[in-house]
């Protein structure tokens, strides 16, 4: 339980309701499930969800990186020409 995190039950609910609602009430009363657009549709969408799961479970997983001990931020060169010019104008 140490390693619970609230957020992620929440969107893995989420994805999981989006996903039941979806198969087995609106492709199940549009084709049903037995017939083969039906079948179709549910394959496709099937995948589709595995891809967002296992994409959503890299996210969560993967370290996302350091920075690296070696770096040192770009100083800016007062002699350039180039400067960011910031406006308060709002579009």
């Amino acid at each position: 339980m140490a390693n619970f995190s609230f957020p992620i039950a929440i969107v893995s609910t989420g994805i999981a309701f989006i996903y039941f609602s979806t198969v087995f009430v609106f492709i199940n009363r549009w084709f049903g499930l037995g017939s083969s657009p039906g079948l179709m549709n549910v394959v496709i969408y099937s995948a589709l969800a595995v891809m967002c799961v296992y994409n959503y479970a890299l996210a969560v997983f993967t370290d996302p990186g350091r920075v690296p001990s070696n770096f040192q931020p770009d100083i800016e060169d007062s002699s350039s020409s180039v400067h960011e010019v910031k406006r308060k104008v709002y579009v």
